[in-house]
């Protein structure tokens, strides 16, 4: 009987473990907490008016549709108007050429310096607490691999002459171990930081195509970002026994891609306009939330001679990124140029899974935030060399409820009926992101038939230290306390070191 209840055991604790998946993680991806190209950390990520390469299909799609730089003419009020066209920022010094075709290879490396300060202990069975560890600060240097394109449309067809513009793209990060996606089994009490680590290790793809008019005076763009959704069930079987159990299994998952939609527009309306050497660029872009949601996923589970059954509902909600909208502004002036984003991050919409909903009640709020971007960029009068710093602030998703409020958990009769509120250890901190950077354009050399664009880019990202303040009833008989030990109150920040190095090749 004692092999026998064992062998029950080991299978419920399999069957539990199958149960978790229907965890929810709120994270977002690596581009979100870091950036999508070596410039765009550079500058603060304020790229939305002036973003012209391969990372438009993550800054602003509608950049495909920016390459004009010659001298040109236009229909304006039914008469002829000569266009002076200035080269967009970090380009060849001629006036005469222009690049419209790229790739590029990249790889970002990030250092995470994070800190959990907490002493949390556990009762053992003669009724003595002993300290107990956490690993959510505890994170290896990790990183990523961008690889991104661009190509003419002019190249397969002749596009009308209104169309000054009008280019495909395509954005992909990897991460650096090339592994496409790696999960977390969260319980929402589960003290993790929603933003690093395992949280945004994802693969990304980005698709689009921008057009721009009257020598990209203005333009705009569409695309996807990909993500997936479906179904799914598994079912399992087993017999008693001493060893290991291997159950008979039956599984089926149907995925289907689920794009969410990227969307912008620019003008740079200066370009109407002999104005000499000064720059006026506008942009606004929105990227559709996007999650994989593999919903339903039923499962069951059974041992031969019906001793146990088992029917769970279950639902996979992972890697959820919000609808952002962002505007953004950039001057130039004598190589110089100065932008500036807000982004509008919708993270009140997240979704909850079955299993949040049913376990657990009070679940906490997360809040829309605004994040503001600025950014400057100095293209050197060595024509090949440009200088970038930037900066941003990221507040916190998370309510400040959560910081604020004394957690209650409270545990009625045996360890199997827990009626929980408060408990929740989603870790997010308002964060000062600070950013600089070398651009280094070598011109036509030798046979080669473009230009090679070397970016390098540090950034380093400071998370302002918060307290979570807990207290509340833990009741099983015949113990009855007022403290915390598992549980007890705790801060947490900590910082971040990023470097991005990128290459790649206008065509």
């Amino acid at each position: 009987m004692g092999a026998a209840m064992k062998s029950t055991k080991t299978f419920i604790i399999m069957i539990l473990f199958v149960a978790g998946m229907s965890s929810n993680l709120f994270a977002n991806s690596f581009a979100d907490t870091y950036g999508f190209s070596a410039e765009g950390i550079a500058r603060g990520n304020a790229m939305t008016a002036t973003v012209n390469d391969w990372s438009s299909v993550y800054y602003n799609v509608a950049g495909l549709g920016r390459t004009a730089e010659t001298t040109g003419t236009a229909l304006a009020g039914g008469g002829e108007m000569t266009l002076k066209l200035r080269k967009t920022e970090g380009e060849a010094e001629t006036e005469k050429e222009k690049f419209p075709n790229q790739f590029a290879f990249g790889l970002l490396y990030t250092i995470p310096k994070l800190n959990l300060n907490i002493k949390r202990y556990s009762r053992s069975a003669s009724g003595d607490f002993y300290p107990i560890d956490t690993d959510a600060a505890k994170m290896n240097p990790y990183g990523f691999i961008t690889i991104g394109g661009v190509l003419d449309l002019n190249n397969v067809v002749q596009l009308p002459d209104f169309i000054s513009s009008a280019r495909l793209g395509l954005g992909m990060g990897l991460n650096a171990d090339l592994s496409l996606v790696k999960v977390n089994d969260i319980d929402p009490r589960t003290h993790n930081f929603l933003r690093y680590g395992r949280e945004v290790q994802r693969a990304m793809i980005l698709i689009g195509a921008g057009l721009g008019f009257l020598n990209d005076a203005f333009g705009g763009g569409i695309g996807a970002n990909l993500a997936f959704a479906g179904k799914g069930k598994v079912y399992m079987e087993a017999e008693l026994t001493a060893d290991p159990v291997i159950p008979v299994q039956q599984a089926t998952m149907d995925l289907t891609v689920a794009p969410g939609v990227i969307a912008g527009i620019y003008l740079s309306p200066l370009k109407l306009f002999n104005v000499g050497n000064f720059n006026l660029d506008l942009g606004a872009s929105y990227r559709m939330e996007t999650m994989l949601k593999i919903d339903p996923f039923d499962a069951a589970a059974g041992i031969l001679g019906g001793v146990l059954n088992m029917n769970l509902m279950l639902a996979i909600f992972d890697y959820y990124s919000p609808h952002v909208v962002t505007g953004g502004i950039a001057f130039g002036f004598y190589g110089i140029t100065l932008s500036a984003d807000l982004d509008l991050q919708m993270w009140s919409k997240t979704e909850v899974g079955k299993s949040l909903k049913v376990n657990f009640i009070g679940l906490p709020e997360f809040v829309d935030i605004l994040v503001p971007k600025v950014g400057v960029k100095y293209d050197t009068p060595l024509k090949w060399l440009a200088v970038m710093v930037g900066y941003s602030y990221t507040p916190s998703i998370v309510s400040g409820k959560l910081g604020k409020l004394k957690g209650l958990d409270v545990r009625m009769g045996p360890a199997s009926t827990k009626y929980t509120f408060g408990m929740f250890n989603y870790l997010d901190n308002n964060k000062h992101t600070a950013s600089l950077g070398l651009k280094f354009t070598v011109p036509k050399v030798w046979r080669l038939g473009g230009q090679i664009v070397v970016v390098t880019s540090y950034q380093f990202q400071y998370l302002v230290d918060k307290t979570v303040n807990r207290w509340g009833l833990v009741w099983e008989p015949p113990i009855t306390t007022n403290e915390y030990f598992l549980n007890p109150n705790y801060s947490y920040g900590g910082m971040n070191h990023s470097v991005f190095v990128e290459i790649g090749m206008r065509l």
